[in-house]
């Protein structure tokens, strides 16, 4: 792995955080040192929680998700080790900046010190084992909890139930976000039309995500108008969420908001799937690929997302609102 690998989500600003490794001798030994040291760590945990020591914990792979991901690992550690201090370095710092169980953010690497990441499960193409208990097994921890918490502030929800106050509607509020950043997450554009068409008749529909989203007609748009966390303070008076595997999903969850996740089948839902929500997923022999832009493309027009249909959204939604 280069350095821009290593330098987390590739973000060249935080690269003076992190511990230096030295390539030659003899300050090569140091290094060699504290990376066996940090190799064992599994073995120290308990001491450094005792002595109240401070243990980095780095979001390695840097995409928005990754850090609520990474905040979900550092929850279960201080569950177990509540008086560890946890330094976190992080590509997204505002995503994370008020969680309680953060002692710092983006405050220099300590000597000891652990990498968030699910790269071993991307390489050989993972289909089943849950990305958080991936990180806690490195450390020797087999109780996990995988769910996301989002902290809002006050002034967050405020602004946000003016928000929804100035849309002047009796409907229950529908959020989606049909685009993720990497293509082989993303359902065609027309199924999300008729998607669309299909559900406004019962809902209020919001729009969320960045400038790329498509525009529909009838939809309330918020997208590539909104911070991610305006955006998350809108998604917490939603009664539902539908979109792709990206951060919004990651979101909701920590918010509480009933979901349906599009999954396709370049990511498992076995990975990261939460079990709160619905998960639609199609896995043709191809699947999971786990292709990342500007690595590799889809040789097979994305049969995993074009085999998954409206109906199979519309029908779980309508009939819920309907019964209510």
């Amino acid at each position: 792995m280069n350095d821009s690998a290593q330098i987390p989500g590739g973000k060249n600003e935080l690269k003076p955080l992190l511990y230096d490794f030295h390539s030659s001798y003899p300050f090569k030994i140091w290094s060699k040192y504290r990376w066996f040291k940090n190799s064992r760590l599994h073995f120290v945990l308990h001491t450094l929680n005792k002595q109240r020591k401070w243990l980095t914990v780095v979001d390695r792979l840097g995409a928005p998700g990754d850090a609520l991901i990474t905040a979900n690992v550092i929850r279960c550690l201080k569950k177990l080790f509540p008086k560890l201090r946890i330094n976190c370095i992080t590509p997204h710092p505002e995503l994370i900046r008020l969680d309680p169980n953060i002692d710092s953010i983006n405050r220099p690497e300590t000597f000891y010190s652990f990498d968030s990441s699910y790269w071993e499960l991307i390489v050989r193409k993972e289909k089943n084992e849950n990305i958080v208990k991936h990180n806690l097994s490195k450390l020797g921890i087999k109780d996990y909890e995988y769910k996301s918490i989002f902290y809002l502030s006050k002034e967050e929800e405020k602004w946000a139930q003016r928000k929804k106050d100035e849309l002047c509607t009796d409907k229950q509020i529908l959020a989606i976000s049909t685009k993720s950043k990497e293509k082989v997450k993303n359902w065609p554009t027309a199924q999300w039309s008729k998607l669309i068409q299909e559900l406004l008749p019962y809902y209020f529909i919001v729009q969320l995500g960045d400038d790329n989203e498509p525009k529909f007609e009838y939809v309330k748009r918020y997208a590539g108008e909104l911070s991610m966390r305006e955006s998350a303070a809108i998604l917490s008076l939603t009664d539902h969420f539908i979109g792709p595997d990206s951060l919004l999903m990651h979101i909701a969850n920590g918010l509480d908001i009933s979901s349906t996740i599009i999954f396709g089948g370049s990511r498992p839902v076995n990975c990261f799937g939460y079990r709160q929500n619905v998960n639609l997923s199609n896995n043709p022999e191809c699947s999971p690929c786990w292709i990342h832009d500007g690595y590799d493309v889809c040789k097979n027009d994305l049969v995993c997302m074009a085999n998954i249909t409206t109906s199979q959204i519309s029908s779980n939604l309508i009939p819920k609102l309907i019964n209510q």
